[in-house]
Formats: C-alpha cells, sequence, structure tokens
C-alpha cells in the first residue's frame, strides 16, 4: 500500500516536470515561428506575443494528456499506483443520506 503511495508521488512529480517541459517547448517554438514572422507584422507583434504563450501553455496540456493516455497502458502503471481522485465509500453515502433524510423529517 505504501508503495502504491510512492509510485503515485513519483508519477506525478514526473509528470509534472514533463508538462514543464512539453509548455516550454511549444511556448519557445510559437514564440520562434512569431520572430521569423516579426518583419511582416512589425508593432502588431506585441499582440502576437501573449497569445503565442497561451497558445504553447493550451498545446503542452493537451500533448500532456495525450502522453499520459500513452503512458499509462504502455507500462501497465493502473495497478502500480493509487487513484488520485477516488469515491466515497457506499456505507459513507448511505451514512449521509440518513443523517440528511433524519434532519429533514424533525423539521
Amino acid at each position: 500500500m505504501k508503495n502504491k503511495k510512492i509510485n503515485t508521488v513519483l508519477f506525478i512529480v514526473a509528470g509534472t516536470l514533463v508538462n514543464l517541459l512539453f509548455t516550454f517547448a511549444y511556448i519557445a517554438l510559437i514564440l520562434f515561428i512569431l520572430s521569423l514572422l516579426a518583419p511582416q507584422l512589425g508593432p502588431k507583434i506585441t499582440t502576437f506575443v501573449p497569445i503565442g504563450v497561451l497558445a504553447g501553455v493550451f498545446l503542452g496540456m493537451i500533448t500532456y494528456q495525450k502522453f499520459i493516455k500513452w503512458v499509462i497502458p504502455k507500462f501497465s502503471l493502473q495497478d502500480k499506483m493509487e487513484p488520485v481522485f477516488s469515491a466515497p465509500k457506499k456505507a459513507e453515502k448511505t451514512e449521509n443520506r440518513d443523517i440528511f433524510e433524519n434532519n429533514t423529517e424533525e423539521k
């Protein structure tokens, strides 16, 4: 159990670093392309730089999601990690429902 939690934390940390690499690579690529277009754009280039940065962040996120969806099955990581977001247990759901129903009946 403890080993799965450590694996999950390491996967998240490594995934964050990979996500940053993808994002910075896309931002650098877009800014490089904009620098090539600078003579044609002139002073309008200042409008495209923030849009290029946002596009780099967006493309980095999309690439990261696709990369993770490929990596997890490729290396069979499903059974080696804890779920990051887990649903509440059914016993807790029914207990909360009973408490809610008792509170509404008293009023």
